[in-house]
């Protein structure tokens, strides 16, 4: 990736975990090699707005036809979508973006957040190194 787009992802991360409670820890999720964040329900006001702010394009099992082909090719190739999950983007228009999946537990008391690189300049990108920098900026 461009040096200019690397400064700007981490710049927007390190703000989203600023923002984040204290007390929230991210875990790396190997399942899907990505940053996780597991957290309370009731902590689902604060976290929400958090990533209201930063991940402006949202959306859910009903409204997943209008997003574009990247992220629909990613929820079909890697993660899918159930009811209740929200897939949510940073600026798609950018060639590189975060985009993140909320997934309320089935238990009605947890939910976590995974947050993933996609864009042009990630298809491109050999995936260890975005996995690298996801582990770099989220101190994992």
């Amino acid at each position: 990736m461009r040096e200019e787009v690397t400064r700007e992802l981490e710049q927007c991360i390190r703000q989203i975990l600023h923002e984040v409670p204290p007390g929230q820890i991210w875990e790396w999720d190997d399942r899907f090699e990505v940053p996780l964040l597991v957290f309370p329900r009731e902590e689902e006001g604060e976290i929400s707005s958090i990533v209201n702010r930063y991940f402006p394009y949202q959306w859910s099992c009903q409204t997943i036809k209008t997003a574009p082909p990247v992220i629909r090719k990613l929820l079909d190739k890697i993660f899918g979508m159930q009811p209740d999950q929200r897939v949510l983007a940073t600026d798609i228009t950018k060639e590189a973006f975060f985009f993140g999946l909320w997934w309320p537990w089935q238990n009605n008391m947890t939910i976590s957040l995974r947050i993933a690189l996609a864009g042009k300049q990630i298809v491109r990108f050999d995936l260890e190194g975005v996995g690298g920098y996801l582990r770099r900026w989220f101190n994992l």
